[in-house]
């Protein structure tokens, strides 16, 4: 039960990283230009995509699936939608960046801040999906490496 609590807990604490981690990131961004940036969905879906999966690949034996192989399994294959969705939104947001320019929604934004804001959010942005993007690739890996460890107990 202790154990059970802990994971919890630990699972808990991780999500409230990962908000403060969301609200950090994309605090410029909104103090700036408010409601104007069109991408907020799928900014925080690649920051909490990284920052969950990040946390799988290095701390798992503290998640609460660590012995449930048939959540692993699952994971091997639910990897490929949230591939796809990375790379289609990845193509998206470049897509809207090299035809219109971020610049279209930084119009309100003085003309000092509006080159700093423009890079940081490609930056932040790209940073994110590129995290997301290795982080979904190596999680089959470490889903697989997990259940044979399970299996052959090394």
């Amino acid at each position: 039960m202790w154990l059970m609590n802990n994971k919890v807990s630990f699972e808990l604490l991780a999500w409230l990283i990962t908000l403060i981690v969301v609200i950090l990131v994309l605090a410029p961004i909104y103090l700036a230009i408010a409601s104007q940036f069109p991408f907020y969905i799928e900014n925080i879906l690649f920051i909490i995509i990284f920052m969950t999966f990040l946390r799988w690949l290095f701390l798992m034996k503290h998640h609460w699936f660590d012995k449930m192989i048939p959540f692993k399994i699952v994971m091997i294959f639910a990897v490929i939608p949230v591939l796809l969705y990375l790379v289609d939104n990845a193509m998206d947001f470049q897509a809207f960046a090299d035809e219109k320019g971020l610049e279209t929604f930084l119009k309100e934004v003085e003309t000092k801040k509006q080159l700093k804001l423009s890079r940081y959010i490609k930056s932040e942005y790209m940073f994110f999906w590129a995290g997301a993007f290795i982080c979904s690739l190596a999680i089959p890996i470490k889903m697989i490496r997990s259940i044979w460890r399970m299996k052959n107990k090394l």
